[in-house]
């Protein structure tokens, strides 16, 4: 990890698995060689590098000292045909990251915590994410779920969550105010099936955040949101 004031330099990686037909693109900014620490994943690791530009924000959290040792890690969804195929619930890319992804980081970065990670997404990713933590509670403890997609499928991931043995899972959902347009009806609009979610995963035991922000579908909330959001994920006092 870069010291205070230096600029981050990310490793670029790829990992693949033939069997599972995956190969994806990783970008590594490793935590300390010299203590345990946990992993923070993201999804859609194009559009918070790109487009959201989120290593200053990261940067500025690490010079103050505010976050736990970590690592961060973004991984591409490739191109738009394989990141609607991966976030929708899709049992072999969850299997790709649970069975191939975590033990490759595991190996990677020696001083890794086992479990107790941090899964992150936006929109479709954000749904995703939330899937994830749900599906392998092992592996991920905390999820940021930036305006997920959970109005997808007739609230599928919602349904699915009502019918989930209990967990203890930390998440963070955000939404905008204005995120209420109804592209298909039946299917209900961003905001509603956010909500939803938060009431599911409540009933589940999981601590949940809902953080509503004054803003529409927009990766400048995205980014204005995720210094708060990181905090209070990483927080939690019972490592």
């Amino acid at each position: 990890m870069a010291k205070p004031g230096q600029p981050i330099k990310l490793e670029k990686h790829t990992v693949s698995d033939s069997g599972m037909g995956y190969s994806r693109t990783i970008h590594l900014l490793r935590g300390p060689s010299d203590q345990p620490h946990r992993l923070c994943l993201f999804l859609d690791g194009e559009l918070y590098l790109q487009k959201m530009d989120v290593l200053p924000v990261l940067a500025a959290l690490l010079d103050r000292g505010t976050l736990p040792p970590v690592t961060f890690a973004f991984i591409d969804h490739h191109n738009l045909k394989a990141r609607e195929h991966d976030y929708t619930g899709n049992d072999q890319f969850g299997r790709f990251i649970a069975e191939k992804m975590i033990p490759w980081f595991q190996q990677e970065i020696p001083h890794l915590q086992p479990g107790r990670h941090l899964v992150g997404g936006l929109s479709l990713s954000g749904l995703t994410s939330a899937w994830l933590a749900l599906q392998y509670p092992g592996h991920f403890h905390y999820c940021l779920s930036q305006s997920g997609a959970f109005w997808w499928d007739d609230e599928q991931f919602t349904k699915m969550a009502r019918q989930h043995a209990p967990v203890n899972t930390r998440f963070w959902l955000s939404v905008g105010d204005q995120e209420t347009e109804v592209d298909n009806p039946p299917e209900v609009s961003q905001i509603v099936g956010v909500k939803n979610a938060q009431q599911a995963l409540k009933t589940l035991g999981a601590t949940v955040h809902y953080h509503e922000f004054h803003g529409d579908h927009d990766l400048k909330y995205w980014r204005a949101e995720l210094g708060q959001a990181l905090l209070w994920l990483l927080a939690d006092k019972t490592d």
